[in-house]
């Protein structure tokens, strides 16, 4: 399902549009944008509109478009919701690199942290990134995640085998964090 629009100061989380779909695909054709993704080769525009498709009918999956400066920039999602167990997975890919390095990814997964706690019955979200990803470690840290285990030389990036790092945050923490 898309989510509802939530606005933060830096960027704005809203459900994605039909056309997202062509600016999309574009980032995944710049191998510096995919090397620390588990995405390898790019997406037709048929395949990421399928997705698109496909993420709004699935009552376990919670995706939207990243806004910035009133242009989609990224995305974000709550991937693989299990309900009954109070949990899910978490990505952000921020696709338009000039907007790397100024704090969105930050903000933009302390928004969908918010979300999850406050909007949704959840207890726990689950994320991980690759050991060199360094920015996407500081964002998850700053958002509540903390590193719960990995796994070692896991995937295959630049020459090299490299852990996959497995982060969580639970509402317990995140309340104790954010007080309402």
């Amino acid at each position: 399902m898309y989510g509802p629009l939530i606005q933060g100061k830096l960027v704005s989380l809203r459900p994605p549009r039909p056309e997202d779909a062509e600016v999309m695909i574009t980032w995944f054709e710049d191998m510096e944008v995919t090397r620390l993704l588990f995405v390898r080769n790019p997406p037709s525009i048929d395949m990421e509109r399928e997705w698109l498709d496909k993420m709004a009918r699935d009552p376990n999956e919670v995706i939207w478009v990243v806004e910035h400066e009133a242009r989609p920039v990224g995305t974000t999602a709550i991937h693989a919701i299990n309900w009954r167990d109070g949990h899910g997975t978490t990505g952000t890919v921020l696709g338009e690199k000039a907007v790397w390095g100024k704090g969105l990814g930050r903000e933009v997964m302390q928004l969908r942290a918010r979300y999850a706690f406050t909007q949704l019955p959840l207890r726990k979200l689950k994320s991980g990134y690759l050991d060199g990803n360094d920015a996407s470690g500081r964002a998850q840290a700053a958002a509540g995640y903390r590193e719960v285990g990995r796994y070692r030389k896991d995937h295959f990036i630049g020459g090299k085998y490299v852990d996959l790092i497995l982060t969580e945050v639970l509402r317990e923490d995140w309340e104790k964090a954010n007080p309402v």
